[in-house]
C-alpha cells in the first residue's frame, strides 16, 4: 500500500494541520473536500447558537454549543481552534457570564474567520480534485 503522504501534491493553508488531516482521511482528497463541504453546510447554525447563548448569558448553553462545534474543527484539520474550544469549554465552568468576555472575544473572532478558511480550502480542494481526474 502506498503511503499517501509521499504522494501529496495538495498543500493545505498554514491554518490546517496537514499531517493530521491527510492521515485522518488516508490521503483521500475527495473525502476531505466532501467533509469540508459538509462542515460548511452546518457551520453558520453552530456559530450563531454560540453567539446567541453568549449574549443571553447562558453559560451552560454556551458550553454545550461550543462542545457541539468543537469536533468539526478536527474533521477539517483546524486542530488549534479545536483546542481553543476545549479551553473555552473549561473556562465556562469556572467564570460567570460577565467574566467570559476576555475569553469569548478571541474565540468569536477565530470562529468567524474559520468559515473563510474552510471555504477557501474546499474551493482549492475542488479544483485539485477536478484536475486529478
Amino acid at each position: 500500500m502506498e503511503n499517501p503522504l509521499s504522494n501529496t501534491n495538495f498543500v493545505f493553508s498554514d491554518a490546517i494541520n496537514s499531517p493530521y488531516i491527510i492521515e485522518l482521511y488516508a490521503g483521500d482528497y475527495v473525502m476531505i473536500e466532501e467533509t469540508f463541504e459538509d462542515v460548511l453546510r452546518e457551520y453558520d447554525d453552530f456559530v450563531q447558537r454560540i453567539i446567541t447563548t453568549y449574549h443571553e448569558g447562558d453559560t451552560g448553553g454556551l458550553k454545550s454549543a461550543v462542545h457541539k462545534l468543537k469536533p468539526l474543527f478536527g474533521f477539517v484539520g483546524l486542530t488549534a481552534l479545536q483546542s481553543q474550544c476545549l479551553q473555552f469549554e473549561n473556562t465556562c465552568q469556572t467564570l460567570s457570564p460577565a467574566q467570559l468576555a476576555d475569553a469569548f472575544t478571541p474565540l468569536e473572532k477565530n470562529l468567524l474567520e474559520a468559515k473563510s478558511i474552510i471555504a477557501k480550502e474546499r474551493t482549492r480542494l475542488a479544483a485539485f480534485n477536478a484536475a486529478s481526474l
